[in-house]
Parts: structure tokens; C-alpha cells; sequence
């Protein structure tokens, strides 16, 4: 077995320079003096034979060198953060997972079994929009990412498929007009205000893109823009506009009557998947909270016919 020749916190203090593009700021995120980098570099430049870094018109610049070795030295902090981490959840065990607005409800379930299974696991659980739980997981902050599919073409990311896209349900408050309507047309949808997530919502893109590819404009179709599924369907329900739900998201309601599930003619789907680093290694708590998310997604959910506010009678 090969000794490494090079000092890892030499590799840890480059990859701050390189990122940073300044020995001033890398400095001050190390908490070091700048000749306290400055010799760092100039150490590392030695182990490796080679100049990694360049000043020109005093912009720091990186050596042909600097740029390979840089995707290295990425490499090997990213490492040094995730052993950390395992270490950190060594001492208290837990898990991170971030989960898309649009799936938040679907998950009480799983949540559920997985505290049963284990009661000494911490489940720190993050509500975003999809393009917020991506990037936690890219920086670590999250061990799981469960978003809407969309093809995301990360190199540094794996997607777990836990679905195959499912319909969502066009839904309004009975008393609302529309709700009389025996089927809607994509066309309807642009003369009702349209209760949405933020604009970085997945499912949004994926609403919007269908309209768009009908010809439809949609820069003045949302009435409301919402980070919270509850506060949506509060809306909703209160006659202000329409939106779409997983049909795990509005069961209650409908049922209740406090929602109308509609006929959409040309439905909206959307699948779910679970995104991790490539480079990460998942823990067994990891492992069994996807599989019970994969449980609550192989489960269909009660169908209500479209018009109806409670579920068929046996």
C-alpha cells in the first residue's frame, strides 16, 4: 500500500484559494493569516513539483496545474466533510432529508414507520422546492433529496426512482364556478386564478411548460404564490382559485367536502425520485427510509372519479 506524500490540509487550504480566487478570502474562511496560506501554498507547490497558482494585474489566476489539481483537492475536502459528518452522527444518530413542497403531506406516513423502526434516530425533515433540496444535498446539508422528476443531469448526483409519474388533481372549492364544469379544458385554466408554488417549484415548471406547449400564455395566470401546501389549500378551499395537488395532499378535503376534485382532459403528471451525492455513502437509516418511501408510493391512493367530493359507497 502507496503512503501519500502530500499534506492534506495543504490540499484543504489550496481548495479554499482556488475556490475563493483570493488568498485574502480563503484567509478569512480558514480563520489563518494570509502568510500562514501563503505558506501553505508555497508547500504544496513544492510537494507537488509544480507552480498552481498565478498573480496577474492582481487577480489570482490558476496554472493549467492548478486547474487539475483543483478538481482533486475538491474531491478530497468533500470527503473530509462527509467523514466528519458520519462521525457527527456517530455521536447522534440522525438523518436529513428534504422533501419537494409538493410531496410534503405524502410523507407523514413514512415519517411515521420510520420512528417506530427507529425511535433513536433524529428525522430532521426540510419543506422546499425542488431546486432548495438539490442544492442542500450538492453542499451536504441534506442526506436525502425526494423531489419531482425531471430528468436532473448532475454528474454529482444519483436519482432512486420511487415512482412512476401519477396524476395530479386539478382541485376547487365547491362553490367556486368552475367547479360546475363537467370536464376542463387547458384553455379553462387560463380564465381562473391559478393558486401555485414559488417559480422555482418543479411542479409549477411542469404545469406551465404543458400550457406553454399548448400556446398558452401564463405570465398572468397566478393569483397567489405559495411556499406552503397548507396555505394553498386554505386558499383554495376559501374560493380564491385553483390548483394541483397529489391526490395524497387533498384526500381529507375531499372527502370532507371542503374540495372538488375536477376532470381535467389532458392530465398533469409528475413522478417522485430520491437524489444523493454520487459520493456519499448512505447509512442503513438512510437505505430503509427509502425503501418505506418507495412503500408509500407503491400504495395507490383512494380514486376519487372526477366531480366527486367523497369517495364511491361500496
Amino acid at each position: 500500500m502507496r503512503t501519500p506524500k502530500l499534506d492534506v490540509y495543504n490540499l484543504v487550504v489550496f481548495y479554499f484559494v482556488a475556490s475563493e480566487k483570493s488568498i485574502t478570502a480563503a484567509a478569512e474562511k480558514l480563520f489563518l493569516s494570509q502568510p500562514t496560506v501563503t505558506y501553505h501554498i508555497k508547500s504544496l507547490e513544492k510537494s507537488v513539483g509544480a507552480k498552481l497558482l498565478e498573480v496577474k494585474r492582481k487577480k489570482l489566476f490558476l496554472t493549467h496545474a492548478g486547474e487539475g489539481f483543483f478538481e482533486y483537492s475538491k474531491q478530497i475536502y468533500q470527503q473530509l466533510i462527509n467523514a466528519e459528518r458520519f462521525v457527527e452522527d456517530l455521536k447522534e444518530a440522525r438523518l436529513r432529508v428534504g422533501i419537494s413542497l409538493t410531496f410534503s403531506s405524502s410523507f407523514s406516513s413514512t415519517a411515521a414507520k420510520f420512528r417506530e423502526i427507529y425511535p433513536h434516530v433524529k428525522l430532521i425533515v426540510e419543506n422546499a422546492p425542488s431546486a432548495k433540496i438539490i442544492e442542500d444535498v450538492l453542499n451536504s446539508q441534506l442526506d436525502l433529496g425526494i423531489v419531482v422528476s425531471r430528468g436532473y443531469a448532475n454528474p454529482e448526483l444519483r436519482c432512486i426512482a420511487l415512482s412512476e409519474a401519477e396524476k395530479m388533481a386539478l382541485v376547487a372549492s365547491p362553490s367556486s364556478p368552475i367547479s360546475q364544469k363537467e370536464q376542463i379544458e387547458l384553455a379553462d385554466l387560463c380564465d381562473y386564478p391559478l393558486i401555485l408554488g414559488p417559480e422555482t417549484s418543479a411542479t409549477r415548471q411542469i404545469i406551465f411548460e404543458k400550457l406553454k406547449a399548448e400556446g398558452f400564455k401564463t405570465s398572468s395566470l397566478i393569483a397567489v404564490e405559495v411556499d406552503s401546501i397548507e396555505w394553498g389549500r386554505s386558499l383554495v378551499e376559501d374560493g380564491n382559485g385553483i390548483s394541483f395537488y397529489c391526490m395524497r395532499n387533498v384526500e381529507k378535503e375531499v372527502s370532507e367536502g371542503r374540495l372538488k376534485i375536477l376532470h381535467l382532459v389532458d392530465d398533469i403528471q409528475v413522478g417522485v425520485e430520491v437524489l444523493v451525492r454520487r459520493d456519499v455513502i448512505l447509512p442503513p437509516v438512510a437505505n430503509k427510509f427509502i425503501a418505506l418511501a418507495k412503500e408509500t408510493f407503491s400504495v395507490p391512493t383512494d380514486a376519487f372519479p372526477a366531480g366527486e367530493t367523497t369517495p364511491l359507497s361500496n
